[in-house]
Order: C-alpha cells, then structure tokens, then sequence
C-alpha cells in the first residue's frame, strides 16, 4: 500500500504540470509512441520516474506543446532554450519541487525528422548529475 502511494505521489507531481495533457491527448494516437518507465527499471539511473513520448510536429502538435512548455516553464528554476522561427525547437527545464525531494525535468526536441520528442523525469537529487551528464554539454 505505502508503495502505491509512493507511485500515485509521482503520477501526481506530473499531472500538476500542463505537459500531462500532451501524453494524454497523444499518447496512443497513431504515429505517436508513448514510453512510462517507474520502479526498479530506474534504479542504476538514479529516478523514479521517465516517461516520454516522440510525435510527428504537425501544425496541431505545435500549438499544444508550446503552449504546456510556456506555461510550464514559468516554474522552472534552470532554463535552456533554442527557439527558431519564434517557437522553442528545443528545451531542457529544471523544475522547482515544493517539497525539495525530488527533482524533475522537462525535455524537449523538434528533430530534423519533423518528429517532437518531449520528455518528463524524476528523481532525487542525485538524479541532477545524470541529467546534466547525459543532456547538457560542457563547454
């Protein structure tokens, strides 16, 4: 029981975010693959939570994900952004937490290919290495 509330604590933290609606709106919508990792799958890489999704950025697409990305971002403690033609191409979001145990990221891509990859981690603090060894370049 205490592990389901754990799992729905993290669910919720999520849901507190716009982005949400981009997974439930186009997580099982053709053309789109949708992947949720939790638990022990996330162990060695210090999170709890790794959920993403890739899409084809259409006219529709674009309008949705910019939108949650503004709006999500106005609570982002780091923010890197690359924005092309007045729209974010690519971004990458540190997020304030309430409760400062954990902390989560935003991630997202327009690839050259015309398909958005957006993706949503967890994790406690140890997980701010990870991210910045896999996502962000040292200069």
């Amino acid at each position: 029981m205490l592990l389901q509330l754990i799992s729905l604590s993290g669910i919720q933290a999520q849901e507190n975010l716009k982005i949400s609606t981009i997974f439930e709106k186009y997580g099982k919508q053709k053309g789109s693959t949708m992947v949720l990792f939790s638990g022990e799958a996330l162990n060695n890489y210090k999170l709890d939570k790794y959920r993403s999704i890739t899409l084809p950025y259409d006219k529709n697409t674009s309008k949705d994900i910019q939108q949650c990305l503004e709006a999500d971002k106005k609570s982002a403690r780091k923010i890197k952004e690359v924005i092309s033609s007045g729209i974010i191409s690519s971004g990458y979001y540190q997020l304030l937490d309430e409760n400062n145990h954990i902390n989560r990221y935003i991630l997202f891509k327009i690839g050259n290919d015309g398909i958005a990859t957006l993706i949503y981690m967890e994790g406690g603090k140890d997980s701010e290495e990870l991210i910045n060894k896999l996502f962000i370049k040292n200069k």
